[in-house]
């Protein structure tokens, strides 16, 4: 009996650790299917299990489709606060990052990436961006925005991007800061191109919808940062100037008057004309954005130099049946409406 029971343990013992129950098959009439998923060995093999399993349970001939890229990214997320003390990470990175502004050209930056990497991957959550401002975080902005190493001056930009949009809390403390001036600068001189477009898209997060920061930004001659970008020969640039004027023409009438006085109609006028540009869409949208409800603007674009009536009406024929170019006919067409048909009818 003793060496029978001592057999069985060793059995039950090895058939545990397997996490296996120890019963035998035989008795319960349970049969192995053999196309059975293999037993979960980590997290995420427990989450396709569990998924597999459900979807069996309800549908035997279910087909499993990939997990598109937002609700992958949300998951990522999630299971990091579940199983990660994410302020802990954060001051690991932050303490990382103190040593950025020393870096020269020839050190490698990749534990500092790495560091910016691991705060980008935590502040998109509203919480947990106005935490790593509580605990110290923004000291890390200025050596990475003045870093030799364009890796962590675009990183830093759009970490700041990230705190700042829809974000009033970041958005006062960043201000605060005094960032706007080095992000306004990083636009127009980085030679760096991502460096360039990143520090105009943390920009346009911490302007929209935030009058205190939209006053600081004109008073900063902001309005010049967008127009020279939108006169740049980048593309990512040219669009996410255009995106940023369009928007702050649609949300605060106020700013139509000096933007029209600083030459933007104008300007956005003789941008217009090339009809295969792909910021084109985005030109449009922006001159539309400003002439509406806006006698000055208006008379501006009627300005017989301008040509802005054949140039309409050109985009409005060239793109018309053209679903690729739905947007810039539509455009094009209000435009031609809003500015020309009127003339056209005192004239008759």
């Amino acid at each position: 009996m003793s060496a029978s029971g001592g057999g069985e343990g060793q059995s039950t013992g090895a058939n545990n650790a397997n996490n296996i129950p120890a019963i035998g098959y035989e008795e319960h009439n349970v049969t192995v299917n053999p196309n059975q998923p293999r037993q979960p060995t980590n997290l995420q093999d427990l989450l396709r299990f569990t998924a597999e399993a459900a979807g069996s349970q309800h549908d035997p001939n279910r087909m499993f489709m990939p997990m598109d890229e937002e609700r992958r990214h949300w998951l990522e997320n999630t299971l990091k606060s579940l199983t990660v003390d994410i302020v802990e990470e954060l001051l690991k990175a932050i303490e990382v990052l103190k040593e950025a502004g020393t870096l020269e050209l020839q050190d490698d930056p990749t534990n500092c990436e790495n560091a910016l990497e691991t705060i980008s991957d935590y502040v998109d959550n509203m919480d947990t961006a106005n935490d790593f401002h509580k605990i110290g975080g923004f000291c890390i902005f200025r050596p990475c925005l003045g870093s030799a190493h364009s890796s962590l001056r675009w990183r830093a930009a759009e970490i700041i991007a990230e705190l700042t949009q829809n974000n009033p809390y970041c958005q006062e403390r960043i201000l605060e800061a005094q960032l706007l001036p080095v992000l306004s600068s990083l636009v127009d001189n980085d030679p760096n191109e991502q460096v360039r477009v990143k520090a105009l898209y943390a920009i346009s997060c911490l302007v929209r919808e935030n009058k205190k920061a939209l006053k600081e930004f004109n008073e900063k001659n902001g309005y010049s940062v967008v127009l020279r970008a939108m006169q740049s020969d980048i593309e990512k640039l040219k669009i996410k100037s255009a995106f940023l004027l369009s928007s702050l023409c649609s949300q605060n009438e106020q700013i139509k008057d000096e933007l029209c006085e600083m030459g933007f109609v104008v300007q956005l006028a003789g941008m217009v004309t090339d009809f295969h540009q792909p910021v084109l869409e985005h030109l449009l949208s922006a001159l539309l954005n400003l002439v509406n409800n806006h006698p000055k603007s208006q008379s501006e674009c009627r300005r017989p130099e301008l040509n802005l009536q054949d140039t309409l009406a050109n985009l409005v024929h060239n793109t018309s049946g053209k679903d690729e170019y739905m947007e810039e006919h539509d455009y094009a067409q209000q435009l031609l409406c809003l500015l020309f048909q009127p003339v056209m009818e005192e004239e008759r």
